[in-house]
């Protein structure tokens, strides 16, 4: 939850002197206070109202418009997290997203937009569970005294890719600052990597291939940050 807060606070801050500016410059965006072609914007996406969090944060996303009606985009997740759950067993789980995508949007009033947009998706997660007196896992962070490598492992690391289909919609205040939401459905092949017990392989390489429908950026907050 404080991690979330501060990357909205983060967003407001940067976006209060973007405000201030002279309106004036209205004529260098599009009509309506939308963003146009040349304009660079940021926002932060997530679900609200998930569990006990007011955001449950899901991305980080870049979007620059190549014209009034395309706009190409950069989503980024990350999460790092070392974790020394006593004093000799230290337990890592990192994730990283990368999204990179195209948006087309159709024709709109006002200050009302809707679009359609493609993702791709390239990530990573990487997890061990290192021991000092106990055995050490690479690949995979759990308790090795209770599975065998007949069992599903949790916490696997893994490789993905995938694509994602969504549609969305944002209504811009004024000149620079944007809601909006986005749902869509999402392919993923994801790759678990080999699971090393203490230089041992302990379980081969699996591979599975699922599909959902994507929820994590219902809610968009985002403002436009530059015009070229």
């Amino acid at each position: 939850m404080r991690k979330q807060l501060m990357l909205l606070s983060a967003l407001l801050l940067l976006s209060c002197p973007i405000f201030a500016q002279d309106e004036s410059s209205e004529e260098e965006g599009s009509s309506g206070g939308m963003a146009g072609a040349g304009d660079l914007l940021f926002e932060v996406t997530g679900t609200p109202f998930d569990g006990s969090s007011l955001l449950n944060f899901s991305e980080f996303r870049a979007r620059y418009f190549i014209t009034e009606e395309m706009a190409v985009r950069l989503g980024m997740s990350m999460n790092l997290n070392n974790n020394q759950q006593t004093p000799d067993v230290v337990i890592n789980d990192s994730e990283w997203n990368l999204m990179p995508g195209f948006e087309y949007h159709f024709v709109n009033e006002g200050s009302f937009r809707s679009y359609a947009a493609a993702d791709l998706m390239i990530g990573q997660r990487i997890a061990s569970r290192k021991s000092s007196t106990g055995p050490t896992v690479l690949g995979a962070n759990f308790d090795p005294s209770f599975y065998d490598p007949t069992n599903s492992l949790p916490n696997r690391g893994y490789t993905q890719f995938g694509g994602r289909l969504s549609i969305g919609a944002e209504y811009f205040f004024g000149e620079r600052f944007y809601v909006g939401g986005e749902i869509g459905f999402q392919y993923v092949r994801q790759n678990n990597v080999e699971v090393f017990l203490d230089g041992e392989s302990f379980q081969a390489p699996t591979s599975r291939s699922f599909g959902f429908l994507n929820t994590t950026n219902a809610l968009k907050i985002g403002f436009r940050f530059l015009t070229f």
